[in-house]
């Protein structure tokens, strides 16, 4: 039986600084561009090849994997799917990143401000 947790932003923060977590950004690809964690990977769940791209990670589902979306409804059906992929320690930003940005968290970003 696995283990699925929501934590709040600054908890979760503290898995962040974590180098060794793995942790998976499932929104679009324009969504992540935008802004995302440090060290997120993005795998679009919604793009319809999100356990086959899981599977070329090649991630050890044995450790703890970081999961989040934009306000928490995506990473809701991640958790469930990772859960039957075999993964044993998922943790979910609670609110998503709408909320981790809304408190000021840091944010990486692929475009630059004009």
């Amino acid at each position: 039986m696995g283990v699925y947790q929501e934590l709040p932003p600054q908890e979760y923060l503290v898995y962040v600084q974590d180098s060794i977590v793995d942790m998976i950004d499932v929104r679009t690809q324009a969504e992540y561009n935008k802004s995302h964690i440090h060290g997120a990977r993005n795998v679009n769940f919604l793009a319809g090849h999100f356990k086959k791209e899981m599977k070329t990670l090649d991630l050890d589902r044995s450790q703890t994997i970081l999961i989040y979306c934009e306000t928490q409804h995506r990473s809701l059906f991640v958790a469930k799917k990772l859960h039957l992929m075999g993964f044993q320690t998922i943790i979910d930003l609670d609110k998503g990143m709408m909320h981790w940005r809304k408190l000021g968290f840091p944010v990486d970003t692929l475009f630059k401000a004009l």
